[in-house]
């Protein structure tokens, strides 16, 4: 009965851990897609206007906030480890750097504060794009036009951004783990291609509308005919000699 009652708590214990287990695999998926969700409108917009991917910043958005339920996150709307103030604005945190040797260490630092994501978004896409004081081009191997993919923007950012030199390859497993290049269809080439279509319809429209116009213009541009000498009310010709009566008649008009 004891080792019946062992098995027993044993199997019941193993199914409780499969089906809590699965609970939580559940409930860290839908934190991940709500997240993706949450944020994706604004990083597509802003990455587009600033010709970059944006996969790659969406993967930065997850990396350094944690999903969004990091402290920095949290309490300043920094989905990016931004450091500085934005607007007078800061929050000071504990952050994890890397010496020129690769050596961990943690110090505290002054992160930007934003009143909202969207402004944190903004505030990155400007960074990548404008560089820094001394260096406008210093994150220009993150830009489409100077790259071939992601990878090479992700990369870029590992020896720029951060001092951590995996950072360019945990991007790219993101990346590639959520399928985030689906977020770098360009919005443009889509406005584009309608764009097109629309030049097409309008072309074929005014094709027809001249068509028309032309079929109208011959129906109203008819020969004219000389009626001075003829006297509608009394049915006549005038002619200097004589008056001759004749029948009322309709002239006759052929349309060419």
């Amino acid at each position: 009965m004891k080792r019946f009652g062992i098995r027993l708590l044993l199997t019941m214990t193993v199914l409780l851990g499969v089906v809590t287990g699965g609970e939580s695999t559940k409930a860290q998926a839908s934190v991940e897609t709500d997240f993706i969700e949450s944020i994706k409108k604004p990083v597509v917009s802003v990455s587009h206007q600033n010709h970059l991917y944006a996969s790659v910043m969406m993967a930065q958005a997850i990396l350094e906030s944690d999903w969004g339920q990091s402290e920095l996150a949290v309490t300043g709307n920094n989905y990016f480890g931004i450091k500085g103030s934005y607007n007078g604005q800061s929050v000071t945190m504990a952050t994890a750097e890397y010496s020129g040797k690769g050596k961990r260490y943690v110090t505290n630092a002054s992160f930007k504060k934003y009143p909202n994501v969207t402004a944190a978004i903004k505030d990155n896409a400007s960074l990548l794009r404008h560089g820094t004081d001394t260096d406008p081009d210093y994150y220009s191997g993150t830009w489409t036009d100077n790259t071939v993919d992601y990878r090479d923007a992700a990369a870029a950012l590992s020896a720029t951004y951060a001092t951590d030199m995996a950072y360019g390859n945990k991007l790219t497993k993101l990346i590639q783990k959520y399928d985030l290049t689906k977020l770098d269809i360009s919005t443009s080439s889509l406005d584009i291609e309608k764009q097109i279509a629309d030049s097409v319809k309008d072309s074929m429209n005014e094709k027809s509308t001249k068509t028309v116009r032309s079929q109208k213009e011959k129906v109203v541009k008819v020969p004219k005919v000389d009626l001075s000498n003829f006297d509608k009310t009394r049915a006549t010709f005038k002619n200097d000699a004589s008056k001759i009566k004749i029948k009322p008649l309709t002239p006759i008009i052929k349309l060419s």
